[in-house]
């Protein structure tokens, strides 16, 4: 998300600094050097509570190093102490990124949560949900009011997804293939998908499933994979830095996931690159796809509707065409990168004239 922010603010002459809390990853450090976006890697501490106040003192130096003017920030909780070093640095706006709807059940920890967002309250401008399911969970939960908050969906650059390179034509020899992209981590149920593979395998379907990304996850899904005699059917890819030309290969897009889910990147991907989706019904998922009306939306967790509904839109294709092709008008129209990059630059202030003073953010 930062990466495409990048690109659009670029040619809109505005001048990015990406701050990195962390050393790694550094899985997008090329495409970040590609565009020549000057950054600082902090490598913050990952425990003790010191870790807070060397944040704030690393983001007030970089705020008086840059001159910056405006702050972006995409850790939500630690935002607080973000604002804390931008706001004593000089930063006029300050706003933070909200990517997933509020995990109420995780006790004390969460009231630790809550406690760091209303730390951050008088310092932060604008709590920028990704939808708008995760803006009702953010005044719900955290006592925010809903002036405080704005909702600007994340965004894909449509021109990654060539439709020249759309879905070569299904042959009796070639499997049906299904993927999905999401980080392995529990949030997102890659799990559901894997047992449905298994329905759809010993009701004699001839499908692949590709699985990208990388996460906590994996161990227990390579285990379940091997367990359930899927190794020849299921593949996990790992972090891929083609993931469009994979999407575009796709007979059918699959987004199983939680009801943690914010808004799925790879879900507009998906719509972007005209791909039938199967997707959980949550909140997430009900939003982006209309209630179904640009997907089959199945209840999450259930890996029995998940097969019949990967086995429909095997049974009729033309049906599946015409959602996938209602759903890439929409996705183009409210989800385009640009789209983005412009709503982000109006929360922040930002003026996106061509010949106007370059600001640093």
């Amino acid at each position: 998300m930062a990466l495409v922010l990048c690109r659009y603010w670029l040619s809109w002459g505005i001048r990015p600094v990406l701050v990195i809390l962390h050393a790694a990853p550094a899985d997008l450090a090329p495409d970040f050097d590609a565009l020549a976006v000057e950054g600082i890697v902090l490598d913050i501490p990952k425990k003790g509570y010191a870790r807070y106040l060397i944040l704030a003192a690393h983001i007030f130096g970089a705020a008086r190093r840059y001159r910056a003017t405006r702050l972006l920030s995409m850790p939500f909780g630690w935002h607080a102490f973000i604002a804390l070093g931008a706001r004593l640095g000089g930063v006029r706006h300050v706003v933070a990124h909200v990517g997933n709807y509020p995990d109420a059940s995780r006790g004390s920890a969460f009231a630790k949560f809550q406690l760091l967002v209303q730390l951050g309250r008088p310092l932060t401008d604008r709590l920028v949900c990704c939808s708008r399911y995760v803006q009702e969970g953010t005044i719900k939960y955290f006592g925010i009011r809903e002036r405080e908050t704005a909702v600007v969906y994340n965004g894909v650059p449509a021109e990654d997804f060539s439709t020249d390179a759309m879905q070569s034509p299904t042959t009796p020899d070639k499997p049906f293939t299904i993927g999905m992209v999401a980080r392995l981590e529990k949030h997102k149920d890659q799990a559901t998908l894997i047992r449905a593979a298994k329905i759809l395998k010993e009701r004699g379907r001839n499908i692949h499933v590709e699985i990208v990304g990388e996460g906590s996850q994996r161990g227990m899904l390579e285990q379940l994979i091997a367990s359930e005699g899927l190794s020849d059917t299921v593949s996990l890819l790992g972090v891929r830095r083609d993931v469009p030309a994979i999407i575009t290969e796709l007979d059918l897009f699959v987004f199983s996931t939680t009801p943690d889910e914010g808004f799925g990147i790879a879900l507009v991907e998906a719509m972007i690159a005209g791909v039938p989706i199967v997707a959980s019904d949550v909140g997430a998922c009900r939003e982006v796809l209309s209630g179904g009306t640009h997907g089959i939306l199945v209840p999450p967790a259930d890996a029995i509707a998940l097969a019949d509904a990967i086995d429909f839109v095997r049974a009729e294709p033309k049906t599946a065409s015409l959602w996938a092709d209602r759903a890439r008008e929409k996705a183009l129209r409210e989800y385009s990168g640009e789209a983005m990059a412009r709503e982000y630059g109006k929360v922040l202030g930002l003026s996106f004239l061509a010949h106007s003073a370059r600001q640093t953010t």
